[in-house]
C-alpha cells in the first residue's frame, strides 16, 4: 500500500479531501481502487510523480516533477450527465487558469492548449458499485518547463506567465474550476455553446477529424448541448460528431505528428 505523504481537508462542496502521494503509477487507477475501498465523494488523489499516466485512447501522458497530476472522485446519481463532465471540466479549469494567461484555451472535447501546443489533458472514467455510479476525473497540467524528453511539443504555465509556479497554487485554482463546473452541470446551468465560444480554440477554423484510421477535413462550427461538435464538411454538409467517435486535430498538428513518425521510422531503420 502506498504511503500517504499528507491528507488535507478542503472546504468546497465537491472537493472535500486531498490525499497527497509521492509516487503513483496512475492516479486514475489508484482512485478507482480507492472507490472500491470506500473513498467518499470529493476525494482528490494527487501524486507528485506519476509513472504510468495515460490520456484518451490509452495514449501515454508524460509526467515528471514539473507537472501537476491528480484525480477527483465524484459520485453521480446515474449516468445521465456523466458524458458531459469531461467538457464541463475542461471549461471550468481553463476559466480558472486564465489568471495566468488569456491564451489558455480548450480544444474539443477537453484538452488544454496554449497557441499551437498542448498544456494539459483530462481523462474521465466511470465505474459502478453497489453504492452507485462513480466518476474518476483525471487531470494533467504542465506547470513548469521540463528538462525531460517529450515526444510532442508542449506548453507550460511557466512559459505563459514568465516565471515558475508552485504546483499547489495551480492545484488550488484547478480544483476551484472543477468544483464550480460540477455544480453548474448538476444545476443544469452548463452552457457549452457559450463556454466554448469564450474558451475554445477550434471554432470556425479548419480541423482534421480522425476516425477508424481515416482522416477528413472539415470546419468546426458549434458545440451542441449534448456535447457533440457540429462540423461543416468540405462540400457544405453539416454533421454532428461525438468525442468517442473521432479525434480532432488541427492540420498543422497532424502534419507535425506525421513528420515525427517519419523521423522515428528513419531512426529505427538506421539502427
Amino acid at each position: 500500500m502506498e504511503t500517504i505523504c499528507t491528507v488535507l481537508g478542503w472546504d468546497l462542496p465537491h472537493i472535500q479531501t486531498i490525499q497527497l502521494y509521492e509516487t503513483l503509477p496512475s492516479t486514475n487507477d489508484f482512485a478507482k481502487a480507492q472507490i472500491r475501498a470506500g473513498s467518499a465523494h470529493g476525494t482528490v488523489i494527487w501524486a507528485l510523480e506519476q509513472t504510468a499516466g495515460r490520456g484518451r485512447r490509452g495514449r501515454p501522458w508524460f509526467s515528471d516533477n514539473t507537472s501537476l497530476t491528480f484525480s477527483i472522485i465524484w459520485r453521480f446519481p446515474d449516468y445521465t450527465k456523466t458524458g458531459l463532465l469531461p467538457l464541463a471540466l475542461g471549461l471550468g479549469i481553463a476559466r480558472e487558469l486564465q489568471a495566468y494567461s488569456s491564451a489558455i484555451k480548450v480544444k474539443w472535447p477537453n484538452d488544454l492548449w496554449v497557441g499551437r501546443h498542448k498544456l494539459g489533458g483530462i481523462l474521465c472514467e466511470s465505474i459502478k458499485t453497489p453504492q452507485g455510479v462513480w466518476v474518476v476525473a483525471g487531470v494533467g497540467i504542465n506547470v513548469n518547463r521540463s528538462q525531460g524528453q517529450v515526444q510532442l511539443p508542449r506548453a507550460s504555465l511557466e512559459e505563459c506567465c514568465g516565471y515558475p509556479l508552485a504546483r499547489f497554487e495551480v492545484l488550488s485554482r484547478a480544483l476551484k474550476g472543477a468544483n464550480d463546473c460540477l455544480a453548474q452541470l448538476w444545476a443544469g446551468e452548463l452552457d457549452l455553446r457559450e463556454g466554448f465560444g469564450l474558451y475554445g480554440n477550434f471554432l470556425n477554423r479548419p480541423i482534421c477529424l480522425i476516425s477508424s484510421g481515416e482522416e477528413r477535413l472539415a470546419t468546426a462550427r458549434e458545440v451542441l448541448p449534448d456535447g457533440s461538435l457540429l462540423v461543416e464538411a468540405v462540400g457544405g454538409l453539416l454533421e454532428a460528431v461525438f468525442p468517442e467517435e473521432v479525434s480532432l486535430r488541427f492540420p498543422e498538428e497532424e502534419a507535425s505528428s506525421k513528420q515525427g513518425e517519419s523521423d522515428k521510422n528513419r531512426c529505427d531503420k538506421a539502427h
